[in-house]
């Protein structure tokens, strides 16, 4: 068995991913995911099939009993404070353990900060530490932790999920559009609706063959979003009704379920529904894993984290309002634009990519051979 443990919120996402990546290898691995009791209920999305308990109190009694009834083989320790009585079973047991995201301000908490030997205790059962900055990686060492365990490879952030797609449809959809400039606004909300036509409006005055593909968070309300562009003017497609986009449609209505990934893979930029009005961001490394540029307005609940690596790296452009949204797709619907955006976001999205797959091989190779 395989385990993850989410050290606090901050961690959520990297332990999702990390979730997935693992289960992903097959029901030959058992994979079990910890945290604080009030962290647990942000973990809903981990697949089926992976079990997410609390972790012990750390007692002896409670953490013997964990180890006697999960009989885990390998770890991951995602982040948060370490647990002086869980730190001594795990060197008593001796299975492979690796520490990641530690940091100085959640590593240590309490007296422990000052103690004499709190670095070299904290890391002493893990055979790798992966440390989110470099400050942290010179306080252990400098507190005795082994110098060859300690690396500094700056946070392990969550991969992004590629999501599935059509590739007849793909192709068929591209060779009718013709390179034609387009935009895809992604579950859109309702309240959004009227700002979306508003921005495609002025964006189309100044680039007539501008193409607006719009997919409804609420796919029942589809009628009426294509009922609200015809009554702006535009010359509307509908896929639940058979059309595909052709040259006189100016939007096109992608209301079938589960095809984001083909609309990312289509358009070169990608407005991210639920950040103009209340509703819910949607994940912006969704499209940036498929190559599309991301443009949003200001409400990222729920990613934050991710909208601020992307606008750190200027892989993306938030915008306040529907005029604003109509200026900026003018902009960066070009070639030029999206393509450094896109290159910029996936840079920034996969620069952990070894790092996790390191991670990811080590702890099902040492799986395989305890077995």
């Amino acid at each position: 068995m395989i385990w993850v443990h989410c050290g606090n919120q901050d961690e959520v996402t990297t332990t999702l991913s990390l979730a997935i990546r693992l289960h992903g290898h097959g029901n030959a691995i058992s994979i079990l995911v910890t945290a604080n009791t009030e962290i647990l209920p942000l973990l809903k999305l981990i697949p089926d099939g992976v079990q997410v308990v609390a972790i012990p109190t750390d007692t002896h009694v409670k953490v013997r009993e964990f180890f006697e009834e999960w009989e885990p083989q390998y770890l991951i320790w995602n982040g948060g404070p370490v647990r002086r009585i869980l730190l001594r079973y795990i060197k008593k047991i001796g299975f492979n353990a690796t520490m990641i995201n530690a940091r100085n301000s959640t590593l240590f908490t309490g007296k422990s900060r000052w103690l004499p030997g709190a670095s070299r205790n904290a890391v002493l059962p893990f055979k790798r530490v992966l440390t989110a900055d470099g400050a942290t990686a010179t306080r252990l060492i400098h507190g005795g932790a082994p110098r060859k365990k300690v690396v500094a490879t700056g946070p392990v952030l969550e991969e992004p999920i590629t999501l599935p797609y059509d590739a007849n449809e793909l192709t068929l959809i591209i060779e009718t559009l013709r390179a034609r400039p387009l935009w895809f606004a992604a579950s859109v909300t309702t309240p959004e609706i009227i700002h979306i036509i508003e921005a495609h409006l002025a964006a189309s005055r100044k680039n007539h063959r501008l193409l607006l593909i719009i997919n409804p968070r609420d796919i029942d309300s589809s009628p009426r979003v294509a009922q609200a562009l015809r009554e702006a003017g535009f010359k509307v497609g509908v896929r639940s009704e058979g059309d595909n986009p052709e040259p006189e449609h100016q939007a096109y209505v992608a209301d079938l379920v589960n095809e984001l990934g083909l609309w990312y893979r289509i358009s070169p930029l990608t407005f991210i529904g639920g950040t103009l009005a209340a509703g819910g961001a949607i994940s912006p490394f969704e499209p940036i894993a498929l190559g599309s540029a991301v443009i949003h307005g200001p409400r990222k609940s729920t990613h934050a984290t991710q909208f601020a690596r992307l606008e750190q790296a200027d892989a993306s452009r938030q915008i306040r309002s529907a005029v604003e949204l109509g200026i900026a797709v003018g902009v960066l619907v070009s070639p030029e634009q999206t393509a450094r955006m896109a290159l910029a976001g996936w840079s920034e999205i996969t620069q952990n990519a070894e790092a996790i797959n390191w991670l990811i091989l080590d702890a099902v190779q040492s799986t395989e051979v305890t077995r």
